[in-house]
């Protein structure tokens, strides 16, 4: 399964990740609570990593010039949330309609609906963002 993010209002690239591992039926609170606990994951290896201080490759250096942006570690980044309450915040923002699903092309509108999720599956989850005054 792939699964698509993004931001509405915000411009950047579309992030897709494969999920081999939730193929199969399951829910959207199954399928969120997954992917929130592999993301609190890799974030807290991503931030112990940026806190090594390393010395700059030819290949880091060339990427600096071209995105303007050197780095060479020692970065203080917050620690990652836990991982229960990072879950609760997830469905809640769903619950909330904070956060749309869609599943291969069908608007998934329940946490606990049954769901089958194949290798070719596609889930887009859209962060919805609020007009300003509304």
């Amino acid at each position: 399964m792939i699964v698509e993010v993004r931001v509405v209002g915000q411009s950047g690239e579309l992030v897709d990740r494969e999920h081999g591992h939730l193929v199969g039926g399951t829910t959207l609170r199954a399928l969120l609570t997954s992917l929130v606990r592999e993301e609190v994951s890799g974030y807290e290896s991503r931030r112990q990593a940026q806190q090594l201080l390393r010395v700059l490759t030819p290949a880091d250096l060339a990427s600096g010039h071209t995105t303007g942006r050197f780095l060479s570690g020692d970065r203080r980044t917050p620690p990652a949330p836990d991982p229960d309450t990072a879950v609760a915040g997830a469905l809640q923002a769903f619950t909330d309609g904070l956060v749309l699903a869609v599943l291969d092309g069908q608007q998934v509108d329940e946490l606990d609906a049954p769901l089958v999720v194949t290798p070719s599956s596609r889930l887009r989850l859209v962060r919805l963002v609020a007009l300003a005054g509304g």
